[in-house]
């Protein structure tokens, strides 16, 4: 098969794969429609751990919930939920494919990834609206008409953490 002929199958591919990620989402249970009704936000994120060997991770991202339950799922550009974590006042679970890691909280779950626990009562008020100050965090919102746009950066503890959420209008 020629090159451009294997281009053209490797996109028809990956069209099939994604259609097939967006047609196959599982039916909302009755728990997740309760998150939904306590606050949605979807759009992409952006997380940079800077340290000796940078790390950058980017994705679309869908949350329900409140800082004291909720859900987070990351999802890849053609549609395929790569993780979704879950967390309660008692607890938090991480969920990636068939393999579920269980943490203490949610703090401890974003330690876990990000090297950092992640002050989630404020990155959930920061979507909405310019949210609490937290000690080692800059913020940056904007809400221009196409969506909203946050910046956070923490500097202290190391390592630097870089989030950028840019929110889809509701």
């Amino acid at each position: 098969m020629s090159l451009p002929g294997r281009l053209t199958a490797c996109c028809l591919m990956a069209w099939a794969l994604s259609s097939c990620a967006l047609f196959s989402k599982p039916t909302p249970t009755a728990q997740q429609a309760t998150l939904k009704q306590m606050g949605h936000w979807q759009g992409r994120l952006s997380l940079k751990v800077l340290q000796a060997n940078p790390e950058q991770f980017s994705a679309q991202f869908e949350l329900n919930g409140s800082a004291d339950a909720g859900e987070l799922s990351i999802i890849s550009p053609l549609g395929t939920t790569l993780a979704v974590a879950r967390w309660t006042p008692h607890n938090a679970q991480l969920l990636q494919g068939q393999k579920v890691q269980d943490f203490t909280s949610v703090e401890a779950l974003t330690l876990q990834l990000t090297g950092a626990a992640l002050p989630l009562p404020a990155l959930l008020a920061w979507l909405d609206v310019d949210g609490p100050p937290v000690p080692g965090w800059q913020l940056n919102a904007e809400s221009p008409p196409g969506g909203r746009r946050v910046f956070a950066k923490r500097e202290a503890p190391l390592p630097v953490l870089q989030l950028t959420l840019l929110l889809d209008p509701p």
